[in-house]
């Protein structure tokens, strides 16, 4: 292995040249924080060392990667043996722990120990945390590196230590994920579970069914454009064995039974229901799952999955099994009669069925099964592992079903929830049951996270959970300290990184009806992001207007809002600003909105801003098992003929259309005359997020001075929904007369 390149996108920096330094315990800023470690006075000159080269295969693809680490951080060249300082990769057999190490640094020399190359890695990546940060210095130039001396006996608290990326919902390129796994690699994480299936997007290529990624890989965004993006397997073998080559697993994640509409519309006869699917551009649970009563589902199934195993040689492999509605199974024949003929009680037993029979299948190829806890639903199989998201009560029962388990901090979490102290307080252990707790992960669900903020999301909370889970018992206020180091790392690798309480940037708007204008307002919590704005609503450059804190606004118009880093910029928010006769004016409610979607203001339906396909937006109000009824005062009367209200249909969310919306006029706003009643034709089922426009064009212009809508709501949710027979939401937004 000598020579191999592992190039570290870490650390394609340069580091100080440094005075011979004393060092404390205090200036030692591992993390994780190692479970014993001394610091002791004197120090070693790593400009002035060389690596034995260990005769052990393996031991020497570590230092190799320790040579190559160094070379990129200091530029000093560890393979100079006429250095008088060693640095020695040793195996012991009294390290009982398959992931633990001991470091010995003297005056002269290095001793790194372990039991196996696992754990000389984990010290390697310990070793260069103690190189200290500094400027920058000229290419090619070595610098006069002094380390600590000190002694460390080290092991991981859990042994599952993981991360999950989501690249469904937003596609990351090969040099984020590489990029991604050094900075695992490098705080002592072990396992990459690889989300690659969902409703959003097929991203591992199939050979034998190249439909999933010619069509599952693409999805229509609601402005037509096409976004998407997959994973050649040679792609693939190359991160699998990049991972490997840093101490990390990848686990991939193939969702079943549900969660799967990109493979549907890539093969529709999977599905019950055998129609054209469409790749989602939406987030949420869907109804179309694949068909358990068809053969060929498991055959396709078993097929993937072949040729997934044969690229990623993990024991385990990730099945997903979550968020499974039942109701096309229980309309499907197909489905039925499985039911019947595996004598199975319903369809829950049906989605037991499906798993146990998926597992039979990979233990039959030497593999475990993963699943979220779902899969306890019908019934487990004691040998799968759970990966538990719902809470305590789903470890209990899976516990009790003799299930090893994951637990899981979702980073996905705004900072304003999951705090950097909250993720550092994280314990997974339950109760007296630690032999079933295999260790935790920290997922990341992208519905929301692009490449341009997914750092602010992981970062310091992944160093903060690392230390949960290979330490457990540290102090956090030492915790905090040790991060100055690592802030100022990440400053010189360009990571955008988050915050305990701010999130990276926000961006609202409010109408000012006495200036009879609107005010745009931003805060960021990264001074590395400049906030610009486009009156034309295209999407905004680093040369369009930029604004700090806020922006007057005075024309109607859409209004495109972006914060931009360097060359790469978020996802644009779209504002669109209308003027009518309404626009400014008090509404009078008759029935109240609820307290959570209230748009933070008395103007409510009439700022002249129109909500968003994100329903959470701040501009939409919403009903819960109520109508909307309300009225403005034109105040005096006035000649009238177009009347508009919006509303929004995202099913998955508990969001339907109103069943039909009226539209009234009075003179003394107690008698009212109804002009019209609209209704739609838009099917409940349909799962696409909307925004359907009630509009009313009277023949003849009316006079009035109060003018009413109401909005009935669509009322309890069908049998097929996930909340059947719950109160359903009204969501709508500005009241527009012209």
């Amino acid at each position: 292995m000598k020579g191999t390149k592992y190039f570290c996108f870490i650390f394609l920096m340069a580091f100080s040249l440094l005075a011979n330094p004393g060092f404390s315990q205090s200036k030692v800023s591992i993390i994780p924080q190692p479970q014993q470690m001394v610091v002791l006075k004197d120090s070693f000159a790593l400009h002035q060392a060389h690596v034995v080269l260990p005769k052990d295969r393996k031991a020497l693809r570590v230092a190799d990667f320790f040579i190559d680490a160094v070379k990129q951080q200091t530029g000093i060249d560890l393979n100079a043996d006429k250095n008088s300082n060693t640095i020695n990769f040793n195996y012991s057999k009294e390290i009982k722990e398959s992931e633990g190490y001991e470091i010995e640094i003297t005056p002269k020399k290095i001793n790194i120990t372990a039991k196996n190359d696992t754990g000389l890695l984990w010290a390697v990546q310990s070793v260069r945390q103690l190189i200290p940060v500094g400027p920058v210095i000229p290419a090619n130039t070595c610098s006069n590196v002094y380390l600590p001396c000190l002694q460390i006996k080290d092991a991981p608290l859990y042994k599952w230590r993981a991360n999950m990326l989501d690249v469904c919902r937003h596609y990351f390129p090969l040099d984020y994920i590489r990029k991604h796994i050094d900075m695992l690699s490098y705080y002592k994480i072990n396992t990459f579970h690889w989300h690659l299936t969902d409703d959003q997007g097929w991203r591992i290529e199939i050979k034998k069914y190249p439909g999933l990624t010619k069509t599952g890989a693409w999805r229509k965004e609601a402005n037509d454009a096409v976004y998407g993006g997959f994973y050649t397997q040679e792609q693939v073998k190359e991160i699998v064995e990049y991972a490997r080559a840093r101490n990390i697993t990848i686990i991939p994640e193939i969702e079943m039974p549900g969660h799967c509409l990109a493979a549907l519309a890539s093969y529709p006869e999977l599905s019950c229901r055998k129609i054209d699917f469409e790749v989602a551009n939406y987030w949420g649970v869907i109804n179309d799952v694949y068909c358990a009563g068809n053969e060929k589902t498991y055959q396709f199934i078993e097929d993937v999955l072949t040729e997934v195993m044969a690229l990623f040689p993990s024991t385990y492999i990730h099945i997903g099994g979550d968020e499974t509605p039942k109701y096309r199974w229980k309309q499907c024949p197909a489905c039925q009669k499985k039911i019947n003929d595996e004598n199975l009680k319903d369809e829950a037993e049906l989605q037991s069925y499906f798993i146990k029979r998926i597992e039979k299948f990979l233990h039959s190829k030497g593999r475990m099964l993963i699943g979220w806890d779902e899969i306890l639903e019908g019934g487990a199989s004691s040998d799968a592992i759970v990966e538990v998201w719902r809470g305590e009560e789903k470890a209990k029962e899976a516990i009790a079903n003799k299930n090893k388990i994951i637990q899981t901090l979702y980073i996905d979490s705004p900072l304003s929830s999951l705090s950097l102290s909250k993720t550092f307080d994280f314990n997974p252990a339950v109760n007296d049951k630690s032999e079933f707790v295999l260790g935790a992960e920290c997922p990341l669900w992208t519905e929301n996270v692009t490449e341009f903020n997914a750092d602010y999301m992981i970062y310091p909370r992944l160093q903060a959970f690392s230390e949960a889970v290979w330490n457990g018992k540290t102090n956090y206020h030492d915790f905090l300290s040790r991060m100055k180091y690592h802030y100022f790392l990440m400053d010189k690798m360009g990571i955008l990184y988050g915050n305990e309480d701010k999130s990276m940037y926000d961006v609202s708007i409010q109408y000012l009806p006495v200036q009879k204008c609107w005010k745009l307002y931003e805060h960021h919590g990264n001074n590395k992001l400049s906030i610009h704005y486009d009156l034309n609503g295209n999407t905004p450059t680093n040369t369009s207007p930029a604004f700090s804190d806020s922006v007057i606004i005075e024309k109607p118009g859409k209004i495109s809002v972006a914060a931009i880093c360097e060359k790469s910029s978020s996802i644009p928010v779209l504002f669109k600003l209308e003027v009518s006769v309404a626009t400014g004016l008090k509404p009078v409610f008759k029935t109240e909105c609820h307290k959570n979607y209230n748009k933070g203001g008395i103007y409510g339906m009439t700022d002249g801003i129109a909500g968003t396909m994100k329903y959470g937006d701040g501009i939409w109000m919403g009903w819960w098992g109520d109508d909307l009824d309300m009225y403005v005062d034109l105040g005096s009367e006035k000649s009238i003929s177009y009347f508009q209200i919006n509303a929004m249909q995202q099913v998955q969310s508990w969001i339907l259309l109103p069943s039909f919306v009226e539209f009234f006029i009075s003179s003394d706003s107690i008698n009212w005359q109804k002009l019209t009643t609209l209704s739609h034709t838009v099917s409940d089922q349909d799962l696409k997020p909307q925004i359907y426009c009630f509009s009313y064009q009277s023949p003849q212009a009316v006079k009035a001075r109060y003018v009413r809508v109401m909005a009935k709501n669509y009322g309890k949710l069908p049998e097929w929904h996930n909340g059947a027979g719950g109160n359903s939401w009204v969501f709508c937004d500005e009241f527009v007369i012209r």
